[in-house]
């Protein structure tokens, strides 16, 4: 029924998969690192963004929570591992304005380094918030 050569996971895929799962464990090992999964993360800016990858066309809409210099993503606020994060520390220029590129008010382009992040706040108080929490540890560093 089935070839000699099907294989239920091929090498490239195992390799993934693997690759993701560890990239999942350094990411939880950071947040409990940095404090974020205890009575501190309340101390800490935190809100939902969508948000869009450089490698990326489509948008992702993230619970969000900035702590210890780096940007922790959830899938929502109930989320208790961040799913991703962006380390501040390599953002190569000050967020900008980004609502002509998107076509969205609020919106941000950030640099962490491997190109543009697009982020959408759904108020101008959130984006102002983050801008400020960006500015402060970009001059921290």
């Amino acid at each position: 029924m089935f070839s000699s050569s099907f294989s239920p996971i091929q090498p490239e895929v195992a390799n993934m998969l693997s690759q993701i799962n560890e990239h999942r464990k350094e990411t939880a090992v950071l947040a409990e690192n940095t404090g974020v999964m205890s009575d501190k993360y309340y101390q800490c800016l935190q809100g939902y963004t969508s948000i869009q990858e450089p490698t990326s066309a489509f948008w992702k809409r993230r619970y969000f929570v900035v702590a210890e210099n780096t940007m922790f993503l959830y899938t929502n606020e109930c989320s208790r591992v961040p799913t991703d994060y962006l380390e501040i520390g390599t953002i190569v220029r000050s967020p900008r304005d980004a609502e002509d590129e998107v076509l969205m008010p609020h919106s941000l382009a950030v640099d962490f380094g491997s190109g543009d992040y697009y982020m959408y706040f759904d108020t101008l108080d959130m984006m102002r918030a983050f801008q400020g929490e960006i500015s402060k540890s970009i001059e921290a560093a």
